[in-house]
């Protein structure tokens, strides 16, 4: 579950940097100086739902919220990375489907052999394509909850270590920050999350096969 969360301040018509800076998608910087918020600002601001929506999720499962189970902003992370991951294996299911790198794409498997596991709803069996593309998903999934439960420890955890805290939450609208960042990663991940629902959209609309929608927008590049 992707969390987009943001922290409410209070409205009024002048704020101070020290104000403002405790907003998620403001920054960390303090300062003295008055600044004036616009009516836009407050009400990007003013988002308590996602907040209280944590709040009452830690209340419900303490167990869970303290590990790190639950629309926390590491999961919004992880989330993103595994769509930015899907990108990459559209991309190269498409690539290898337009190129013939798929052995006897076309053949379907064998009930005899394979059993229901090889069969739709109406016990019409799956191609060997189909086949190879959802054993590959199956294995970036054990390897995803691999890199979940069992990290390394030069690797980003998803969930908690005992008495660790969340990181600060982004923000409806996270500031730009130019280099290889937290924030410049919820960005990508947030765009690659909006541009898979349009994807899956547009081919839902139009009766289009994903690949071949994929393969339009990119103007034929992959077969």
């Amino acid at each position: 579950m992707a969390a987009f969360v943001s922290t409410p301040v209070p409205v009024r018509a002048s704020l101070t940097k020290a104000t403002i800076s405790r907003s998620a998608f403001m920054g960390r910087h303090a300062a003295a100086a008055p600044v004036v918020a616009s009516k836009a600002t407050v009400r990007m601001q003013q988002l308590p739902v996602f907040t209280q929506a944590m709040d009452e999720f830690k209340k419900e499962y303490p167990d869970f919220a303290k590990r790190g189970w639950g629309a926390t902003v590491k999961a919004e992370r992880w989330n993103g990375r595994h769509v930015m991951a899907g990108w990459v294996i559209l991309v190269a299911t498409g690539y290898a489907k337009g190129h013939g790198l798929i052995p006897e794409a076309s053949s379907l498997l064998d009930l005899k052999q394979w059993g229901t596991l090889a069969a739709l709803g109406n016990q019409q069996p799956i191609s060997n394509e189909r086949a190879i593309i959802l054993i590959a998903h199956v294995h970036l999934l054990f390897v995803s909850v691999a890199a979940a439960l069992a990290p390394f420890p030069f690797q980003d955890k998803l969930l908690l270590a005992p008495g660790e805290e969340d990181d600060a939450p982004a923000g409806l609208i996270p500031p730009m920050a130019p280099g290889l960042n937290k924030t410049a990663e919820t960005w990508n991940g947030r765009v690659a999350m909006l541009g898979l629902l349009v994807l899956v959209c547009t081919s839902v609309a139009t009766k289009t096969p994903i690949l071949d929608t994929l393969n339009a927008g990119l103007g034929n590049l992959l077969f």
